[in-house]
């Protein structure tokens, strides 16, 4: 009798060992998997090259016909066919193909939808009993039985979904399902490279060689873009600083009109008073007077406009439905985007400064010259022109002091103003004043004659309001004086 069991006990230890030796060739092939699909996520210098290499690499590990990616469409949940695919018999699968490549799958709809929402691995033993399968009439016509499908993640969000058939049924194996999702893992990897490229690019459009309104709709249209932010708008600060007034707006990926909006009792007051901020959740109870953010039932991140003098000039923000998943490296691209806003902003104000002095001249009653650092006359304004008509001369260069451009010069040189007093006309006296702008190397000259301070003062004297001494003291300059002639001098002070 001892024979007989001590043969069993050889047979059942002769099983185990084959059953050890499946495992180990079975584990031996996951890690053999795991090497290919690391590797490739670190070579591949494209995501298709890396989901083709992991399909078939996992059909060849499992033996399973047919595996099929999918790609999450940007901003939506829903996935679409990547249309690559393993087929073992392209012929007998070509139906299935077709089908699957035209349709859409939302979150929660089908075995793609269901593995989207879940954001883990799904095992169907026999997708001909499940009622969530929206290609269940063609999978049984083509006698495709058990399926699986894992995610591809980066961090916890799905950007893609791997799914594969056999003719067979099978019942789940949680080995199996435990390699897949570190090959999605693993992928996942390749998929952020891509989306750090693609928001690379849209940085590089965003903040491109554009000016004034067209570089601010793009710079917060390709900022909602590279966040996935649902509303995004950069605004300047009004003059009492208690408001803001936007530049440009995207909601939703459309552009709307500009407004504008008190900073009282909103996350704004906070960034323009503090800093960046950044607020991923409970944004609402924190600001419970912004109606805006109840409205819209968002949350935010904003940092202010700063100028070459630290000062802030407005304001940058993106707002979410649904926070992000990597809070971290949206704030970091939200502040990129803020440098180029910033330095935009900062030279629309210089501009429209510079528009407004520019128009100070113009409007002055009396002549005012502008000349470049050579003594190029650049500019003179309708009262110059006047005055040399006055004179008998047809444009203003013609009264201008002797050695303008050598005044001009010292001027620049000095950094200090000049005074010029000159007879342009027998009876006439005109005061020059150079004023030098060193910055913008231009002077201006404001000319001023004194035969209307005279004759205004000959006109006071006759209604008693100038005293004899003053009268003599001014005449001395006047046209017929003698001293007017000595007074012919340039001045630098």
């Amino acid at each position: 009798m001892g024979v007989p069991h001590q043969e069993i006990e050889v047979k059942e230890e002769r099983l185990l060992l084959r059953r050890m030796r499946r495992q180990l060739r079975k584990e031996n092939a996951f890690v053999h998997l795991l090497r290919v699909v690391t590797s490739i996520s670190n070579e591949s210098t494209t995501m298709e090259e890396a989901l083709q290499t992991t399909l078939d690499a996992v059909c060849g590990l499992t033996g399973w016909p047919v595996g099929h990616a999918l790609l999450r469409i940007d901003e939506k949940d829903e996935l679409v066919s990547a249309r690559l695919w393993h087929l073992d018999g392209p012929e007998r699968f070509e139906s299935f193909r077709k089908i699957s490549e035209a349709l859409t799958f939302g979150g929660g709809v089908g075995l793609p939808g269901r593995v989207l929402a879940a954001a883990a691995p799904i095992w169907v033993p026999d997708v001909r009993m499940d009622t969530n399968f929206p290609r269940n009439r063609m999978v049984q016509d083509l006698g495709l039985k058990a399926a699986f499908a894992f995610p591809i993640l980066v961090g916890r969000e799905v950007a893609g979904v791997l799914e594969f058939f056999h003719t067979e049924r099978a019942e789940p194996d949680e080995a199996i399902l435990m390699i897949m999702k570190q090959v999605g893992v693993q992928l996942g990897r390749v998929a952020e490279r891509r989306r750090a490229e693609q928001t690379l690019t849209s940085l590089a459009q965003g903040i491109a060689a554009r000016k004034g309104e067209d570089l601010f709709r793009s710079l917060v249209g390709h900022l909602a873009k590279s966040v996935k932010a649902d509303y995004a708008l950069v605004g300047e600060l009004k003059e009492g600083r208690d408001a803001v007034r936007t530049l440009a707006v995207c909601a939703r990926g459309e552009f709307v009109p500009n407004f504008e909006y008190d900073l009282a009792g909103t996350p704004c007051e906070g960034v323009v008073g503090r800093g960046f901020s950044s607020y991923a959740q409970g944004v609402q109870e924190k600001f419970p007077r912004d109606r805006m953010l109840a409205d819209l039932k968002v949350q935010g991140s904003g940092t202010p406009l700063f100028d070459s003098r630290g000062r802030v000039l407005g304001i940058l923000v993106a707002l979410w439905c649904r926070p992000p998943a990597n809070m971290h490296v949206v704030n970091s691209m939200v502040q990129i985007f803020a440098v180029r806003a910033a330095a935009e902003l900062e030279r629309k104000r210089t501009e429209e400064t510079a528009e407004k002095l520019a128009e100070v001249p113009r409007a002055n009653p009396h002549p005012v010259l502008e000349f470049s650092g050579d003594g190029t006359l650049r500019f003179c304004n309708a009262a110059a022109h006047v005055l040399a008509r006055s004179l008998g001369k047809d444009d203003p260069i013609h009264i201008l002091p002797a050695d303008t451009t050598g005044i001009v010069r010292k001027c620049l040189e000095t950094g200090k103003s000049g005074l010029v007093v000159g007879t342009p006309g027998d009876d006439r006296t005109v005061i020059w004043s150079f004023i030098p702008i060193v910055k913008n190397d231009s002077v201006f000259a404001h000319a001023f004659e004194l035969t209307l301070f005279l004759d205004l003062h000959e006109e006071m004297r006759r209604v008693g309001g100038v005293s004899r001494r003053s009268r003599g003291d001014l005449r001395a300059l006047g046209p017929r004086g003698g001293s007017r002639r000595r007074l012919v001098k340039e001045r630098v002070h």
